[in-house]
């Protein structure tokens, strides 16, 4: 779980640089009892999502793809937000199965 989160978030950090033009990311990473949540945003350029994500594949566009995938197989759930000139939030929650709180 760690792993396939980190490899999220190194997805989502290498998108904002370069696709965006963000002057600010954030990235938060929010402990409950039972869930993990990874938040990346940005205040970019944003973009318009298609209506299912895996279009993207169709245009070589595999970031968000990746990422889609690996929280599936945390069975977790993936949120894209994105605005166009506003910027974009990305978000994943996944249960803690393996404690990493603590």
């Amino acid at each position: 779980t760690e792993l396939a989160l980190f490899r999220i978030a190194q997805e989502a950090l290498r998108n904002v640089k370069k696709h965006s033009t963000a002057t600010k990311t954030a990235l938060r990473l929010k402990f409950t009892r039972s869930r993990v949540k990874l938040t990346v945003s940005d205040n970019g350029g944003g973009f318009e999502l298609p209506d299912i994500l895996s279009d993207f594949a169709a245009e070589g566009k595999l970031g968000l793809i990746g990422m889609q995938e690996r929280t599936r197989l945390l069975s977790g759930k993936l949120l894209v937000r994105s605005w166009v000139g506003r910027g974009t939030t990305v978000v994943v929650e996944v249960a803690d199965i393996q404690g990493m709180k603590g």
